[in-house]
């Protein structure tokens, strides 16, 4: 399972003055060590320590926002209407099916 890593990056006495120290956030890795040596490639000669992890991304959206979410309710209100229109005019629908039924096997066993 991947995990999410903030990383802090801070210069080591006597390798510049200029450096601002900063916080990678969100970086995707296995276990923090892998996330740590990840950052410290990127960096080298800082001092690199993992200071907080979590399970999935931060966000202050509503659960509208992923298409997951989104496409999943599209499906549920398509099943949920078929299913209604199927039971209101069920004196229409069996007979469509039964007909798409005959016509399907006729072709398949053709």
């Amino acid at each position: 399972m991947i995990m999410l890593y903030d990383i802090e990056v801070r210069h080591k006495p006597g390798n510049g003055d200029y450096f601002q120290p900063y916080k990678e956030i969100g970086v995707e890795a296995l276990t923090s060590h892998d996330a740590v040596a990840k950052i410290q490639r990127q960096n080298p000669g800082c001092q690199v320590w993992c200071c907080n992890s979590y399970n999935e991304p931060r966000s202050n959206s509503s659960s509208f926002s992923n298409s997951g979410d989104t496409e999943g309710y599209f499906y549920l209100a398509l099943i949920l209407g078929a299913l209604y229109v199927t039971i209101n005019y069920w004196m229409i629908v069996l007979p469509i099916a039964v007909l798409v039924g005959i016509f399907w096997l006729h072709n398949k066993f053709k």
